[in-house]
């Protein structure tokens, strides 16, 4: 039956659009549709999908002229919320990503989850029971009003006791958003609230799930069942309907919150603050240690800090440097020290953990060839190739492999040397001194294969357990005795402003892990650095004073925002062309105020991924300040050949 009326929608289809173009198209609809409703809608040859707008109903005596294609189905009404519409365009303006494809990170396949056939009956609820003074902090954290952050100087284990005493007082009505840096993280935030609220309030939601798990915990989160949400950067992008209160644990964890290998290119913790303020939800966050942006924001008055109790900082560890180079002078070529060795033997004659950090996963750094000294590449990317347990090389950005017999490309030669140790590298020597039966690797690539909580209670119960940084983020081990960093001139050596502060950070993390009763080994080659030498010197907070006089004077970041815009070619004189074209305008703009500084183009750490060649250009502006919109109009006119990062995690 035909109406009297017809309708116009606005729907911006999910594909990536080049920013110069319109991002939102009309299409006819013989029914109203509703805004966030997810549709089917012909783009060009294709049928993609699309998301609604608005709607608008227009007499059909008076639709305007013209061709106007017609949405060919809906595929879920409201599939978005006003609040995820509204997110997803500030991500778009702010990280100067098409809409559509940030819209596509907010779209989950739309995937019933299988039944399953061992479901248990849940365990019983335990009683939460805090101390008079976490009472006390989730008091003041539930009462506030003046709309200003929290920052919590607790590890992740007393942090998610705070955030559960805030959410009870809130209330069921209200979601409660704890976000985690890791994957590895994830089993105890959980596990946490699931034994204290029960598994049917509790959803997960990470890249690592399924798509019928993600779809189903999704529904649960948009249907108001589940009113605590556990999750990696990706949960922020969930569909609240009565959001109250943002958790950010470990929130110094620049890379785990920072996605910088694909578009958009957010900081999670820019994102929490703007999801807190749309919602009026309350913006928290935890840290074992306070990074130096926290300490300027607290300076500044933006972020209040709070500290449990009297404000005493938590029991940790005694920090012992060994020198590499006496090790090598005693003919000790092991990555484990006499003093690690004896410090390991002892923890578990105790029955106690030992965690041991090395600075990269795999079996190696990098190989060289025997013959000739050639260092075997990527043949697309330009990167050490790595090498894995059956021989071959594979490259760390792309998909490229060796055979298990590889040959050098310069002289032929089958017989190389592997240099640097990973952390397979160290549990095939730790296995060796101290036996296998009780040593769990815990890394990207285990916990990424195996079942995770199976993983997790391993790791929990290991004697001995490897890992990278990350595995500090696990939450709690019950009884670490030692934790040895095993290359602290590896985690120096990094080219990255951050890098001492990041090293600082991780020592601080393992003195707390460790406790007051433990101890915190850190060998290195090069112990007279500046930074080694202040841990041993108990000087930490002289460096870091050292430190943000340095940034300042530079103008770095926390002082500072920094936008790096990298310019791509598979013609490496073009894509130096560009940037270089780009940088000149950029800095010729007019009125542009001397705080606003323009670099030259520099070549990037690995100036060559996945056969296209780049060219970095920086643009720092004053803090709290947006990227130039005159900046903006000049890059547009590069639809396709440049990415957009703002507020980096490196700058190289």
């Amino acid at each position: 039956m035909t109406t009297d009326t017809v309708f116009f929608c606005d729907v911006a289809p999910i594909v990536p659009i080049p920013l110069g173009n319109r991002q939102v198209f009309s299409y006819l609809s013989e029914s109203d549709i509703g805004r966030g409703s997810l549709v089917m809608i012909p783009f060009g040859p294709r049928v993609v999908s699309g998301i609604v707008l608005s709607c608008t109903t227009v007499a059909r005596a008076e639709r305007p002229s013209g061709r106007f294609k017609a949405v060919r189905s809906v595929v879920r009404e409201s599939f978005l919320t006003d609040g995820q519409l509204t997110l997803a365009e500030s991500v778009s303006k702010e990280c100067l990503t098409p809409f559509g494809r940030t819209l596509k990170h907010f779209l989950p396949a739309v995937v019933r989850e299988r039944a399953k056939k061992d479901a248990t009956v849940p365990e019983p609820k335990t009683p939460l029971r805090l101390t008079d003074d976490e009472k006390d902090t989730v008091r003041t954290l539930s009462e506030s009003s003046d709309g200003r952050p929290f920052f919590l100087e607790s590890n992740i284990a007393q942090a998610v006791r705070i955030v559960a005493g805030a959410k009870k007082a809130l209330g069921k009505k209200t979601q409660a958003l704890i976000l985690v840096p890791e994957l590895i993280a994830v089993p105890f935030v959980e596990g946490f609230f699931v034994g204290h609220f029960g598994a049917h309030r509790v959803a997960t939601v990470h890249g690592a799930l399924s798509a019928g798990a993600l779809f189903s915990s999704w529904e649960r989160i948009r249907a108001g069942e589940a009113d605590i949400v556990v999750g990696t950067r990706q949960a922020l992008f969930s569909p609240f309907t009565r959001l109250g209160l943002v958790a950010v644990l470990e929130e110094a964890e620049t890379v785990g919150y920072k996605q910088w290998d694909m578009s958009p290119r957010y900081d999670a913790r820019l994102v929490a603050t703007t999801l807190s303020t749309l919602h009026g939800a309350i913006r928290f966050s935890a840290g074992s240690v306070a990074g130096l942006d926290i300490g300027f924001s607290e300076r500044l008055g933006t972020v209040r800090v709070l500290r449990i109790g009297d404000g005493e900082p938590l029991p940790a560890a005694p920090i012992r440097m060994v020198d590499m180079r006496k090790e090598r002078w005693k003919k000790n070529y092991s990555i484990f020290s006499e003093e690690l060795r004896s410090g390991i033997i002892e923890a578990r004659r105790k029955n106690r953990e030992v965690l041991l950090i090395a600075s990269r996963s795999g079996l190696d750094s990098f190989s060289t060839c025997v013959s000739c000294k050639e260092v075997p590449r990527c043949p697309t990317c330009d990167r050490a190739l790595r090498s894995t347990r059956d021989g071959a090389f594979r490259c760390p950005s792309c998909s490229y492999k060796t055979t298990s017999f590889p040959r050098c490309a310069k002289c032929g030669s089958l017989e190389f040397k592997n240099v640097g140790s990973g952390t397979e590298k160290i549990e095939r020597e730790a296995g060796r001194l101290f036996g296998a039966s009780h040593i769990v690797r815990l890394d990207e690539t285990s916990f990424r294969k195996a079942d995770r909580e199976q993983t997790y209670v391993r790791a929990a119960s290991a004697g001995i357990l490897i890992g990278t940084p990350s595995v500090l983020n696990i939450g709690t081990l019950p009884d670490v005795a030692l934790v040895a960093i095993l290359d602290a001139d590896n985690f120096l050596s990094f080219p990255d402003f951050r890098a001492d502060e990041r090293f600082l950070r991780m020592v601080g993390r393992s003195a707390v892990m460790a406790g007051g009763d433990g101890t915190v080994i850190v060998q290195a080659f090069r112990p007279e650095r500046e930074t080694i030498r202040h841990i041993a010197e108990r000087s930490v907070p002289e460096l870091l004073r050292k430190t943000a006089d340095d940034r300042e004077a530079l103008r770095y970041p926390p002082y500072a925002r920094i936008f790096r815009i990298a310019f791509r070619d598979a013609d490496e004189s073009e894509s130096i062309r560009t940037a270089k074209e780009t940088a000149e305008r950029l800095s010729k703009v007019p009125d542009l105020p001397v705080t606003i500084r323009v670099s030259p183009p520099m070549k990037p750490m690995v100036p060559k991924v996945r056969g296209r060649h780049e060219r970095i250009v920086l643009v720092t502006v004053p803090r709290d300040e947006p990227f130039p919109d005159a900046f903006e109009r000049i890059l547009l006119e590069h639809p396709k050949s440049w990415t957009f990062d703002p507020d980096p995690h490196s700058l190289l």
